[in-house]
């Protein structure tokens, strides 16, 4: 499989909104969020590993079962309320939030993107802590952007 430029933008950016997010860097969300708008391929791939690494986050919950509703931890309902958001893409959270499942919204690509990053970091500050989420956003990142 061939792994093209496009692809490689787009999943690095998501990782870098998520970075950004949880670090509370505004100049790095708004960075991340123009290279994932470069073009439409670039911001479908940065749509597609937000909501991979949100699955990823909900799965890794240590009290996920699949007979009941995946409602996100104290600790990141917690981190979310810091987070300044669209109301578009907080009412998107929220019903994340609630049952872990997709938004009935019309959103776009780039609000999708930060739904399910935002998701995602809330969800894994609320299983890893905001430091070891850190730590994780970081060695996916090296597998992203590497040889």
């Amino acid at each position: 499989m061939t792994t093209s430029t496009e692809q490689i933008v787009g999943e690095t950016a998501a990782l870098a909104l998520m970075r950004g997010y949880l670090a509370a860097d505004p100049e790095a969300i708004a960075a991340a969020a123009a290279a994932g708008a470069v073009c439409p391929t670039t911001a479908a791939y940065m749509r597609q590993q937000t909501s991979g690494l949100l699955t990823e986050a909900v799965l890794a919950d240590p009290g996920f079962s699949p007979y009941h509703r995946a409602v996100m931890g104290p600790a990141g309902i917690e981190w979310l309320e810091s987070v300044p958001m669209e109301t578009a893409v907080a009412e998107a959270v929220l019903a994340l939030a609630g049952d872990g499942a997709a938004p009935r919204l019309p959103l776009d690509d780039a609000q999708l993107a930060t739904v399910f990053a935002l998701s995602a970091v809330a969800r894994c500050v609320a299983v890893y802590g905001r430091e070891e989420t850190m730590l994780h956003l970081d060695r996916i990142r090296s597998v992203v952007a590497g040889p």
